[in-house]
């Protein structure tokens, strides 16, 4: 495996010293704020539609912004928006918190090109290296439930990566040296016709990280000085375009340590020899055309693979090495029609039909020796689940300025039975500014993963979301936008662990999450700096009044982009997170919080300067010690030492 990861990385390279790299197409990064409200996004829901016209508070994080600011996996990126906060346990997987709301990645809801990525088996997504974001347009994120137009999963948000489709004529790549072993390469190419009606791009990356030092003291002495904690990351995007038709693939897989699930020190577990093994390959063919002045329709056939291979070394042990495999997949099809009755009356709505094959639990399987690799696993039982879905959202304009909708979703699975969302929204646009209301309600249903993990629970419930939000837009001018949201959401028929004995534990549905938000967003545009700052207060709390475990009340960001000529650029980022109470008492600390951090990164680039691109970024400029929270064995996780990094792009365009 490492050989081809290494004969990879040097044919990419070979690539980049080659005549090659990366165009700049109009990147949304130069719109002015009232032209970004009127910008055509269809995350929210599955048609084109303004921001100005939503109720829903929506983000774009521009391929601009990606790249001058170093962003390295799609953590880094969200850390940049108010309302996230994070569960980096520095293995196989990063957790992301929306709006208060901690949980295993399984409440938000994931998709590239409009294709989930969640994991079949469990619901959850990965939120580490594995994304190839030098092929981002962008990233849309929606803040709020969004089953209706989505189904399970859209309770908090919706993270939407679209991939560059630009028809134009050109090749790219990019490589990066770092700190910790850190390398990546990534190129990508694209051919198009003098029409511009067929094309093709296809883009590949390969990444390779150590991330940090947890050996010993570093790591709380929970590891020992052999310690092996690896990240590679190999993805693969294919776009084939042609008049109406989209023929899309995204393929990517993780390999990870799985040492940070477990302390090791004093246990019979083995921080060295093992390895996550988890790939996901999304093909879609999409059919997308206004058939008349009124009419416009997107059907969309696609297929979902999310397995954990079975090659996979789950645990090392004293006597022993643990194979695991855990194949899922899905396929479905899906028709969003809308339609426009008049000036005043619009509706879109869609039916959708899925087809899932899931593993019922994870097969395993046992060497003789912690020195000899595992048999290769059978193949697990599978569940089957049949899924039908309709949904409509019927919206009324009035006085050009005033949108109302109210929008619904009925599913019918073969597993959870029957599920109805309702959602109601209002914006009203008076000259640059922007008021929003909106109540919503989401579900996530349970998965295999739950049902069977632990002694098991097949009596399981969806869990439900209620929430009401109440946002005001500013635009003050061209330059000056200022986001202020406020929301109340209560998530009842929460699925929490419950512990039965020191060996025992089901998933059970306990309780409820009540979560009072306010989110603060200002942005700043010029020439020559472009900038914002987001500050999140967040009180979530449990039915008895208590405080909810890994969230923080008060969390920020700030950042600045000052641009001293047109090609080369600095920026600096801040990101705040406040105290955060752990889910058990940190013996290191003998305290059940994790202190607050403040941590700098900066990136000084030089961009598309006669085709050349070059970057040195630093994270944790300070080297500040920080952690984050853990639900595992290890009582907090130390998060990375100051990084720093080097990357060299070339690029040439037709």
């Amino acid at each position: 495996m490492k050989n081809k990861y290494y004969l990879f990385s040097f044919l990419l390279f070979i690539i980049n010293l080659s005549s090659i790299a990366q165009t700049d197409s109009s990147d949304i990064y130069d719109y002015s704020f009232s032209q970004l409200s009127k910008l055509k996004i269809t995350s929210a829901s599955k048609t084109p539609q303004s921001i100005g016209e939503l109720s829903s508070s929506i983000y774009i994080i521009s391929a601009l912004e990606i790249k001058e600011r170093g962003y390295f996996t799609l953590e880094e990126a969200l850390s940049a928006l108010p309302g996230f906060q994070f569960r980096n346990i520095q293995g196989m997987n990063s957790y992301v918190f929306q709006r208060g709301l901690p949980s295993q990645n399984n409440l938000i809801l994931l998709l590239m090109d409009g294709v989930q990525v969640n994991e079949l088996n469990s619901g959850g997504f990965y939120g580490g290296g594995q994304y190839n974001l030098s092929n981002v347009e962008r990233i849309e994120v929606v803040f709020g439930p969004a089953s209706v137009a989505y189904g399970t999963n859209a309770v908090s948000g919706i993270i939407n990566i679209i991939t560059k489709g630009e028809l134009e004529n050109h090749i790219e790549a990019n490589t990066l040296i770092g700190s910790y072993n850190t390398i990546s390469s990534d190129f990508s190419y694209c051919r198009a016709n003098e029409k511009k009606s067929i094309g093709i791009r296809v883009s590949g990356m390969v990444k390779k990280s150590d991330k940090a030092n947890l050996k010993g003291s570093a790591g709380d002495y929970n590891w020992t000085d052999l310690m092996d904690n690896f990240e590679n990351d190999y993805s693969l995007d294919l776009k084939v375009k042609a008049g109406s038709f989209t023929l899309g693939t995204n393929y990517l897989q993780k390999q990870s340590s799985t040492a940070t699930l477990f302390r090791s020190t004093g246990t019979l577990y083995r921080d060295y020899g093992t390895s996550w093994n988890i790939q996901f390959i999304n093909s879609y063919l999409k059919y997308s055309k206004n058939l008349t002045d009124k009419l416009a329709l997107s059907s969309t056939l696609y297929n979902r693979n999310a397995t954990v291979l079975d090659n996979t070394i789950y645990l090392v042990v004293d006597t022993a090495q643990i194979g695991y495999y855990r194949p899922n997949n899905l396929t479905g099809f899906e028709n969003v029609i809308s339609y426009k009755v008049n000036q005043y009356l619009s509706f879109n709505g869609g039916l959708s039909l899925e087809y899932e094959q899931l593993s019922q639990k994870n097969t395993s399987s046992f060497s003789s020796s912690p020195e000899v690799k595992p048999p290769t696993p059978q193949k697990p039982t599978m569940d089957k689940n049949n899924l039908l879905s309709i949904f409509m959202e019927p919206r009324l304009t009035l006085f050009k300025s005033l949108f109302l909708s109210v929008g619904m979703r009925f599913d019918q699975s073969s597993i959870y039975d029957q599920v109805f969302t309702p959602h109601a929204g209002l914006s009203y646009n008076l000259r640059k500014q922007i008021i929003r209301f909106s109540y919503a309600e989401a579900f996530r249903a349970p998965k295999p993963w739950d049902y069977t993990d632990g002694i098991g629970n097949s009596s399981l419930l969806p869990e439900k979301m209620k929430s009401m939000e109440a946002a005001l837009t500013l635009s003050f001018n061209d330059n000056i936008k200022l986001d202020i949201v406020g929301y109340k959401n209560t998530l009842s028929n929460a699925i929490t662990k419950d512990i039965i004995s020191t060996d025992e534990y089901k998933w059970i549905n306990k309780g409820e999450v009540n979560t009072d938000g306010l989110d603060i967003y200002f942005r700043y545009s010029s020439q020559k700096i472009n900038s914002s700052f987001g500050y999140t207060l967040n009180k979530s709390v449990d039915e008895m009044g208590k405080s909810i475990p890994e969230i923080s009340k008060y969390s920020g960001n700030a950042i600045i982009t000052y641009s001293i000529s047109n090609h080369f650029k600095f920026n600096l980022q801040a990101n705040y997170i406040g105290e955060r109470e752990n889910p058990k008492v940190i013996v290191t600390t003998n305290s059940r919080y994790v202190n607050p951090s403040l941590v700098f990164h900066c990136a000084i680039s030089l961009l598309n300067y006669n085709g050349f691109s070059l970057q040195l970024s630093a994270k944790n400029i300070l080297n500040t010690d920080y952690y984050h929270t853990s639900n595992r064995t290890p009582d907090r996780y130390r998060q990375p030492q100051r990084t720093i990094m080097l990357s060299v792009g070339y690029s040439f365009k037709k």
